[in-house]
C-alpha cells in the first residue's frame, strides 16, 4: 500500500502568488538540491520532494514572461513537463521505490529546471510555423508514398 498523499500544494509550497516565475523556479531548484544533499531518502528528503512537487503545481498558475522560448518551445509545455516529472517522483516516493531511482529522477528534474531558468533569460522566440504552411511549401509531386503489400502479398 502506498503512503498517504502529501498535503495540498497551497499549504506546503514555499511560494507566493506574487513571486515571479524565475523566483519560483529558483525555489524549486533549491528544494530539489536540498532533497539530494544528504543522499538518503529520509523524512527530510521526502518533505523536500513533496514541497518541490507542490511548487511545480503552483508554477502552473504563474503567467510566463513570454509564450515561446527562443529555442522554439512553448514555455507552458515545459512547465507542464516539470510538473509531470515531479508527480512521477512523488509517486515513486509513495510506492517506496529504490532511493537510487528516486534520486535519479530528482536529479533529472533539477537539471531540467536549471536549463529552463537559463532558457528564460533569453527573450521569447517566435512560434514554429503551422503545419499547413510547411506542407504548402512542398510540391505535391515531390511527396511520394509507396504502400507495400508485404512479403505475403496481403
Amino acid at each position: 500500500m502506498s503512503a498517504p498523499p502529501p498535503p495540498p500544494a497551497a499549504l506546503i509550497a514555499p511560494v507566493r502568488e506574487s513571486m515571479s516565475l524565475e523566483t519560483k523556479l529558483a525555489r524549486l531548484e533549491a528544494e530539489l538540491g536540498l532533497a539530494l544533499e544528504r543522499g538518503d531518502l529520509d523524512a527530510r528528503a521526502r518533505a523536500r520532494i513533496f514541497r518541490a512537487e507542490a511548487i511545480t503545481d503552483r508554477i502552473l498558475e504563474t503567467d510566463p514572461p513570454f509564450v515561446w522560448l527562443a529555442e522554439g518551445y512553448d514555455v507552458e509545455a515545459r512547465l507542464r513537463q516539470l510538473q509531470a516529472l515531479a508527480d512521477r517522483v512523488v509517486a515513486e516516493v509513495r510506492r517506496d521505490e529504490p532511493k537510487e531511482r528516486v534520486f535519479q529522477d530528482v536529479a533529472r528534474l533539477k537539471e531540467q529546471v536549471a536549463r529552463l531558468r537559463v532558457a528564460l533569460r533569453t527573450p521569447g522566440g517566435m512560434p514554429p510555423p503551422p503545419l499547413d504552411s510547411l506542407l504548402a511549401a512542398v510540391g505535391r509531386d515531390s511527396i511520394t508514398a509507396t504502400v507495400s503489400e508485404g512479403a505475403t502479398g496481403e
